[in-house]
């Protein structure tokens, strides 16, 4: 036996040579031997067997350096284990206060246990459903008829097909079965099928065709200037032909309706009275639910946090835009919106489900996020459908930056118009560029696409798939406020640098800025923007192209805010103040202030805000390439040649969207 005096560890040999050795060893190890969390643990380090044939067992004590003797004589409770909490239930009741209380829960465990059996284990789901119901009829009948009732009808209606959709749909099934006799149409009937979809769809062209004639007549007898975007709608799509990998192989019924949906949804949407009052209705309740973030940025930041609201108002409401969204994945609210979607686009575009449901779960979700979506179908996928993956990755927004973009003073009733408009111009663009020349392997697996397999799964509860979205945001949000102060620093350098090089040879002037305008400036000018301001929009092109929307956005708000400040600079003066301009800046002279950039026309604000929903940037080229290399390894080459032109294909279906903000703008 050792020991070492005041050290960490106490080493004691016990030799054993019998069955009454043994036993007292084990007393001596029950009394003894700590819990294996406490300071002095003793861990059995081996057992041979010696020259006598007894078995020796070295022990090591912790850092107390206690034998077994001293260890005995400490107190227990300072060494309790969660066995030594399981106590007897007949201990329990050694009491009458104890019998009364233990017979008490135990009786209702019993209970609880036979009615959940009973209800096949939904029984706080149907105690819920009962409460609901009573609150539902009680409000129906409280105040029926008002905006707040429908509210609540139209939503009730939505949840019980959230969480009743997988009955719904095997009762239709099996109603489709117990009517037609079989699962699967006869050779003759699907025969019969097929011609009768060849007639509609060529009667589904000639109608599309007569509703575009229609509405561009109608728009353009109201104002002359909305049909200049229409040359540049053609242009862009010449463009993107003059530069398709295989121009023999592209279906021209996919181009043909994903110009047409974008049509028809920026038609329904901007033009009727229904489609703008169902946008400023989702605006209105965006709003109600953003202001909520007003008391956490108090509480966190202080009364005075809208000194720096960017920081502490705007940026945090990406963390709870995306929470809300991983929430409504959970429960199957956003899965059930993107396959109705996708199905939709698949169906009419005639493409592979696959790919269709990736381009829906874009509108709501960010790039990357969509595209982590779908990634067991990445490997099978054909290189038109992952290049229109890439590219939906681009010329989408997604519902996280809506909270931000609203905060900044963007206007929602741009922004969630121009979400839903850019998914049909990305298959037109796309498919045109890079044409489907394999079998769509997509429409193999159309039962088995399941884009919220694994949000459903890989959470807890709900509060966990809250905090998780909310968590996943923290990185983007870092990267945004990293991203945005180093670009305006270096955008500083260089236009001190660029302006030192022109002052060289005699030119003023020269800046980033105006590169970016004459870069761009074709894109501004298809787009049917106004010449005048063609110059500022193709700049914030730039910013959108180089960096990201988000710089953009902001140059753009504070184009706004000029145009605000300009409109009280003229009515203070009664429209007589003077005014100088220097390239892109306006001076006040009278209050002897600079409108830096300018501002212009609320039509070209509109038109470009649409443009600009996307990120189609060379920053989430880099962040969306390193992802889908990782997801499909074996495509690293390819996805690296191809990067260049899906920026390019995503900003052209963001100019597109521009287009179509420009045809139908009242």
């Amino acid at each position: 036996m050792s020991r070492q005096a005041n050290g960490i560890k106490t080493n004691h040999t016990i030799y054993i040579g019998d069955r009454e050795n043994e036993e007292i060893c084990d007393r001596k190890r029950s009394q003894s031997m700590p819990n294996g969390d406490s300071d002095a643990r003793m861990n059995l380090l081996h057992a041979d067997q010696d020259r006598d044939g007894e078995k020796k067992v070295t022990i090591e004590y912790g850092k107390f350096g206690k034998t077994p003797e001293e260890l005995a004589k400490l107190e227990e409770d300072e060494y309790w284990t969660d066995e030594d909490e399981e106590e007897d239930v007949e201990a329990k009741k050694s009491t009458l206060v104890g019998q009364v209380i233990v017979t008490g829960q135990q009786t209702l465990l019993r209970s609880f246990v036979w009615l959940k059996l009973r209800t096949g284990g939904y029984l706080v789901t149907a105690l819920c459903l009962i409460a609901y119901i009573v609150y539902f009829t009680w409000a129906m009948i409280h105040e029926f008829g008002s905006e707040a009732s429908r509210r609540l009808l139209i939503g009730t209606v939505l949840g019980v097909i959230i969480y009743t959709r997988h009955y719904i749909s095997k009762g239709a099934r099996f109603v489709a079965r117990k009517v037609y006799g079989q699962d699967y149409l006869s050779s003759s009937h699907a025969e019969r099928l097929e011609c009768i979809r060849f007639f509609l769809r060529w009667a589904m062209y000639g109608l599309m065709l007569g509703v575009i004639a229609w509405t561009l007549i109608h728009q353009g007898m109201k104002d002359v200037t909305n049909l200049r975007p229409v040359p540049g709608l053609f242009a862009f799509l010449l463009f993107c032909l003059l530069f398709s990998s295989n121009p023999s192989k592209i279906n021209w019924h996919t181009i043909f309706w994903g110009v047409g949906l974008q049509f028809l949804t920026a038609l329904f949407i901007l033009k009727f009275d229904f489609g703008k009052n169902a946008v400023l209705w989702v605006q209105n309740r965006l709003d109600e639910f953003f202001a909520n973030s007003d008391g956490g940025s108090k509480i966190m930041f202080g009364d005075s946090y809208k000194d720096h609201y960017i920081i502490f108002g705007a940026l945090p409401l990406v963390l709870v835009s995306n929470a809300t969204l991983t929430i409504l994945y959970y429960t199957g609210a956003m899965i059930l919106i993107i396959k109705t979607i996708g199905s939709f686009l698949s169906f009419v575009l005639d493409t592979s489900p696959v790919e269709s449901m990736g381009v829906a779960a874009s509108i709501f979700l960010e790039g990357v996020t969509a595209i982590l979506s779908l990634r067991p179908y990445l490997r099978k996928m054909s290189k038109s459908q992952l290049f229109l993956m890439t590219t939906s990755a681009f010329s989408s927004l997604g519902g996280a930056y809506l909270a931000i973009l609203s905060s900044m003073g963007v206007s929602l009733t741009y922004l969630i118009p121009a979400m839903v408009i850019s998914a049909p111009a990305t298959f037109a663009v796309c498919k045109l560029i890079v044409p489907e020349t394999k079998v769509k392997q997509g429409k193999d697996t159309s039962g088995e696409v399941d884009v919220g397999a694994d949000e459903r799964n890989k959470y807890i509860g709900i509060m966990d798939a809250a905090q998780t979205g909310a968590m996943s945001m923290v990185s983007l949000v870092v990267n945004i406020v990293v991203v945005a102060f180093v670009f305006f620093f270096y955008i500083e350098w260089l236009n001190h640098t660029l302006q030192w090089f022109g002052e060289r040879v005699g030119l003023g002037g020269v800046n980033v800025e105006l590169l970016s305008a004459y870069a761009f400036y074709p894109a501004a000018l298809a787009m049917g923007i106004e010449p005048r301001d063609c110059y500022r929009v193709a700049m914030l092109l730039g910013y959108r192209f180089s960096v990201t929307n988000i710089v953009a956005f902001f140059k753009l708000t504070d184009m706004s805010m000029n145009r605000n400040r300009f409109m009280e600079y003229m009515q203070a003066t009664n429209g007589t103040g003077a005014v100088s301009y220097t390239v892109d800046d306006i001076t006040l002279i009278g209050w002897n202030e600079t409108l830096k950039n300018g501002f212009m026309s609320i039509r070209s604000e509109a038109v470009v805000t649409y443009a600009l929903s996307g990120f189609s940037s060379f920053l989430t080229v880099m962040i969306t390439m390193g992802v889908m290399i990782t997801l499909v390894p074996r495509r690293k080459a390819w996805i690296n040649r191809i990067s260049l032109t899906a920026l390019i294909a995503g900003n052209i279906a963001n100019c597109m969207t521009g287009c179509f903000a420009g045809i139908f703008y009242e």
